[in-house]
């Protein structure tokens, strides 16, 4: 067999099929539209979607962090699980598998914007989490 054999398997693979391949191995946080504020409490969603933006349903482990005066847990209702942290400025989740997402609630008795942020823990994937949350407490 020649080299050209070899390889030919791997001249057949387009571009835009390896693409679509890698991007579904790479998750990347994005952030609903946040919930108006009640109780001191504002409700925003957590999506994990590939690198095409199309959603990502996988159980994928995240840490949130959030401005120290606030504290976060799992909406009423919401999907998604917390392993450790409710009730702390310091989270780490698991999304929800069939959705992708977390459905988040953050409380602040103090008036200013709170900044949530994801993060990778040990048992994430390879996941971008550069995209913040600003929710706005009156």
């Amino acid at each position: 067999m020649g080299i050209g054999d070899a390889v030919k398997p791997v001249q057949t693979v387009t571009i835009d099929e390896l693409a679509s391949k890698l991007a579904s191995k790479f998750g990347k946080v994005t952030w609903g539209e946040a919930g108006v504020e009640g109780g001191d409490a504002i409700e925003v969603a957590l999506q994990l979607v590939d690198m095409q933006d199309e959603i990502l349903a996988k159980p994928e482990i995240i840490r949130l962090t959030c401005t120290a005066t606030a504290t976060m847990a799992l909406a009423g209702g919401g999907v998604g699980t917390v392993l450790s942290g409710t009730g702390t400025a310091d989270m780490i989740i698991e999304l929800d598998a069939a959705t992708g997402t977390f459905d988040l609630e953050v409380t602040d008795v103090n008036v200013g914007t709170i900044t949530v942020v994801g993060g990778v823990t040990q048992g994430s994937g390879i996941v971008d989490c550069k995209n913040i949350a600003d929710l706005v407490f009156a």
